[in-house]
């Protein structure tokens, strides 16, 4: 198999971790998060995440607009990005790990190429169908679904951002991953 081929699950240790290195557009890569408390042992759950397809500009604001999801175009300047991810929670190891996760706005957010600047979300009445904001996964559950992000017209490599879920860095997982919002 070719580094090129899509779905490929990246074992690169530093795919991901930075502005620098991110995940490229069709390529699956696996993480792990925390649940629980710091009170008591953490659970350590896997996901899988896939940026699928990027809509950005015109082809993206159709999709909005048909779809009711705002009321009109963003602020001056400033142009909608669609997302299309794979999205997979898994249970790591035994044990009884039934704990379900549920994507919150915020866990993807579209960054500056340099890594320094967040863009807000746009204001919206709903995600794009279907969605993934607010869907509940328990482990074993894997499904697609888009995100609605904004970026500056003038960013060209923006990226995209995976906040990961950790407990007060018991196992020491925090941060990032990093994805490419752009086409190459």
């Amino acid at each position: 198999m070719s580094e090129n081929t899509s779905n490929i699950i990246s074992t690169n240790l530093d795919l991901g971790s930075s502005h620098l290195t991110p995940v490229p557009l069709g390529v699956s890569i696996k993480t792990k998060i925390e649940r629980g408390d710091a009170y008591s042992a953490p659970e350590i759950f896997d996901l899988e995440i896939t940026v699928l397809e990027i809509l950005r500009g015109q082809e993206a604001w159709d999709q909005v607009r048909d779809q009711g999801v705002t009321d009109g175009p963003l602020s001056s300047g400033f142009e909608y990005v669609l997302v299309r991810i794979g999205f997979g929670y898994y249970r790591r190891g035994r044990g009884f790990g039934e704990t379900p996760y549920t994507l919150t706005n915020g866990q993807f957010i579209a960054i500056s190429s340099d890594g320094k600047t967040r863009y807000e979300m746009p204001s919206v009445f709903k995600q794009p169908e279907p969605g993934l904001m607010g869907e509940s996964f328990i482990p074993g559950d894997s499904r697609e679904g888009w995100v609605l992000l904004q970026v500056p017209r003038d960013e060209k490599q923006p990226r995209l951002v995976f906040n990961r879920e950790y407990v007060e860095g018991v196992y020491g997982i925090w941060g990032f991953v990093w994805f490419e919002l752009f086409m190459r």
